[in-house]
Formats: C-alpha cells, sequence, structure tokens
C-alpha cells in the first residue's frame, strides 16, 4: 500500500518554516504498515494542489495534504478540492456550530470571516477537529483515499492520531516493519560503501541507506515482511553480517552517539580523561560531559587559547612555541602530555589549529589542525587540514578527537 503527502504553504517551500508535519506523518503510517512513496511540499497556489491531487489519486492508495485549510486568502485547499472532484462548496450547519462554540470557549469574538470554517467540499466526510476550527476532509475514490488535515502541527496530530490512524489500520496490510542504525566513525561514505559491496553486501532483502553527518556514516537498515517476526529475523541476519565487515568503525547502534560510546569504553576499562583545548575552544569537553555519568571518567577540560596559557598551564616549553609555533605536532604532543601530567589522568587529548577566518599562512592555512593523544607513555599526533568555517571547522575537529580517542580506546584488551 502506497502514500503520498502533500504539504501545502508558501512558509514551508520559501525555507522558512521546517516541513516537520510530513516526517511526523510518514513515520505514523509507517508504523501501521504503510509506506510513504513520496512526499511533495507545494506553494498555497490552487491550480498546482489541483493537478497535484489529480495525479495523487491516480497513483496513491493514500493521500494526505496538510495545510491550506482556513478561512483566510493563503487557505487554497478546499478550493482545489472542489476543483479536483468537480463538486461544490457547501455549508455545514454542525461545522459552524462548533467553530462558533470554540470561540466561546476561549472568550474571543469570531470575526464573520471565519465562518468560512463551516464550507466544506460536498461529497466530503466532515471530521471533527476537537483541537481547533479548522474540520479535516476525507474522500473515499475509486482505490484510493484522501485525507486533508489542517497544518497547525497541534491540531494535525490530534486529529491524525485520534481519527484517520484508526481509519488506516482497517484497510492497511499490516506489515511488519523493522528498522536499526548501525553507526560507524573513521571511515567515509564512498569507502563505507565499498567495503560493504566487496564483502557481497548484505544478502538479504533487507534495504541499507548510508546517511553521512560531520565525521560520521549511519546505516540505516530497514525490514519489511508480512510477519513483524520475519521482518526482525531478516534484520538481525544482515546485522550480524555487518558486523563482521564494519567492525573497525561500528561503534553503536539507533541513539548512541560516539561519547555515549566513549564513556561506556572508559568505564569498562577504568581509564580517566582529561583535554586541553585551543582551537576547539572547549567544544571537545562540552559534548563529552553531555552524558549523563561522565564524571565516572572525565576529570578536568583546560582552554589553553594564547602560548602563556599553554606554558603556565600545561608546561608547554617556550622553545617549542618558539621553533614550531602553536600550531604544530610539538605543541599539540606537549599539551597532551601536559594535561594528563596535571590532571592525573590515563588519557590525555589536545588540539590546536587555525580554525580561520582569518590567522592562515602559506606555510600553515586556515583549516590546520594538531589532535594529539598522550596514554601511557605514548603520544600519537594527527594532522588533519579541513576547508570549513570556523563553526564546522571546529565541530569537525571535535568529532575527530572522539573519533581518535574511541580507536585507540577498542584498541585496548
Amino acid at each position: 500500500m502506497k502514500a503520498i503527502i502533500i504539504s501545502i504553504g508558501n512558509e514551508i517551500t520559501s525555507g522558512h518554516t521546517l516541513n516537520t508535519n510530513a516526517s511526523w506523518l510518514a513515520k505514523e503510517l509507517e508504523s501501521i504498515g504503510i509506506i510513504s512513496d513520496k512526499i511533495v511540499t507545494i506553494r498555497d497556489n490552487v491550480k498546482t494542489l489541483v493537478d497535484e491531487i489529480r495525479a495523487a489519486v491516480k497513483s496513491f492508495d493514500v493521500v494526505l495534504t496538510t495545510g491550506g485549510l482556513g478561512s483566510t486568502s493563503d487557505d487554497v485547499t478546499k478550493l482545489a478540492l472542489v476543483k479536483a472532484f468537480k463538486t461544490r462548496l457547501v455549508r455545514d450547519k454542525k461545522v459552524l456550530t462548533e467553530v462558533m462554540n470554540y470561540y466561546k470557549k476561549i472568550n474571543r469574538p469570531m470575526a464573520p470571516v471565519n465562518k468560512q470554517q463551516a464550507d466544506v467540499p460536498e461529497g466530503f466526510e466532515v471530521i471533527r477537529n476537537s483541537w481547533g476550527t479548522s474540520p479535516c476532509l476525507g474522500f473515499q475514490g475509486e482505490g484510493f483515499l484522501l485525507y486533508s488535515l489542517p497544518g497547525v502541527p497541534y491540531e494535525m496530530k490530534n486529529i491524525m492520531s485520534h481519527e484517520i490512524l484508526k481509519r488506516l489500520q482497517r484497510i492497511s496490510p499490516k506489515l511488519g516493519i523493522i528498522r536499526s542504525t548501525m553507526k560507524t566513525i573513521g571511515i567515509g561514505e564512498s569507502d563505507l560503501f565499498t567495503l560493504i559491496d566487496n564483502s557481497g553486501g548484505i544478502g538479504s532483502p533487507v534495504e541499507i541507506a548510508y546517511l553521512p553527518h560531520l565525521g560520521q556514516v549511519d546505516l540505516r537498515l530497514t525490514s519489511i515482511d508480512k510477519k513483524t517476526t520475519s521482518a526482525r529475523a531478516r534484520l538481525n541476519a544482515a546485522r550480524k553480517k555487518l558486523q563482521k565487515v564494519i567492525r573497525p568503525y561500528y561503534f553503536g547502534d539507533d541513539d548512541e552517539s560516539i561519547e555515549m560510546a566513549i564513556g561506556k569504553q572508559l568505564r569498562k576499562k577504568k581509564l580517566t580523561l582529561a583535554c586541553a583545548e585551543s582551537c576547539t575552544g572547549g567544544l571537545f569537553a562540552s559534548i563529552i560531559t553531555s552524558v549523563p555519568g561522565s564524571s565516572d571518567y572525565f576529570l578536568e577540560g583546560a582552554i589553553t587559547y594564547t602560548n602563556k596559557a599553554k606554558v603556565d598551564r600545561l608546561g608547554v616549553t617556550e622553545s617549542t612555541l618558539v621553533e614550531h609555533g602553536a600550531v604544530s605536532a610539538q605543541t599539540a604532543s606537549e599539551m597532551a602530555r601536559g594535561i594528563q601530567n596535571t590532571s592525573g589522568s590515563d588519557i590525555g587529548i589536545s588540539s590546536t589549529g587555525i580554525a580561520g577566518p582569518a590567522g592562515g599562512t602559506k606555510d600553515k592555512p586556515v583549516g590546520l589542525i594538531y589532535i594529539s593523544l598522550a596514554m601511557g607513555s605514548e603520544v600519537i599526533t594527527s594532522k588533519l587540514n579541513f576547508s570549513m568555517d570556523r563553526v564546522r571547522t571546529q565541530e569537525r575537529t571535535a568529532k575527530e578527537m572522539m573519533t581518535i580517542l574511541w580507536q585507540a580506546l577498542v584498541k585496548i584488551p
């Protein structure tokens, strides 16, 4: 059973309002076994909406529209429905009474234009909106069901939850749809795809989507079957195969973040952590400590932004700064060792670099970053180059610090 969601509103197409309605509706439909094959967003234009509705009812079993219901000039849905289905608007006395009662309830005068809320396309089912004034409109045609919902999220969600889902459940194929996300770090999207593809793929009818974001690639697995148990079994088989292939990069599932995975490793191995940050300005420490209970393993963080702070707080030598500069492998190494020694932590990690937009030179351009990890008697330093704006460079550096830390932790027996 296929569905289409049509979102209506200039505020959405202009980018001023996020289309959260469509994503919520798609998830709710999926929960009852109906897959959203298409999501469309259009302006408040009657002709465009008429064309979209006419095309939708020919190709989809379920058509949902959201937005454009009301009594103002940009509320075009009812007019489009009238034209699409060659009917007319009629005034529904019951809806009019409900609208008038609504304004009495909230103790506000009703503008005359609000009477238009009771004008509905003839032949449509009128579904009461107990959370607002615009009723939901339903129509059952040959091979399709259409529901036009208000655009106000609070009203739309309540009508969908209390009224429409019940109706759709009666006709849904009741498919078992199981999803799971496997999270990887330290490998790019194309390399991850090649790694999985060269292994023969997942070898089962399970969909896999690659979702890259800020130094991380998530694998979204979807299994669909007539029975939930069969769908879950297929998904588990795919996960088991993937785990063997992506093991060096795989850190967690679903809602688990890399900072949570790091916390688990530190707890498990009874290790403590401290950090010294320059170009990231405390971002790494902020992310690490966003995990509840992080005081079990995180001791402290130092933002040593100036050369003097690096010397006074961490013990970076003047000669290192003079000879190599603040942005160098040598300084990063001494920063990591310095925070490890002064805090008494098992692990010290540092960042130094040029986040920009100014401050770069030919030899040391904007985006040059050094990260050092001191663990035991060993210090590992990485050199990175990012071509991003200041905020993204700082965010990516903090993510790389976590990547380097996680990779070191999982190697410890």
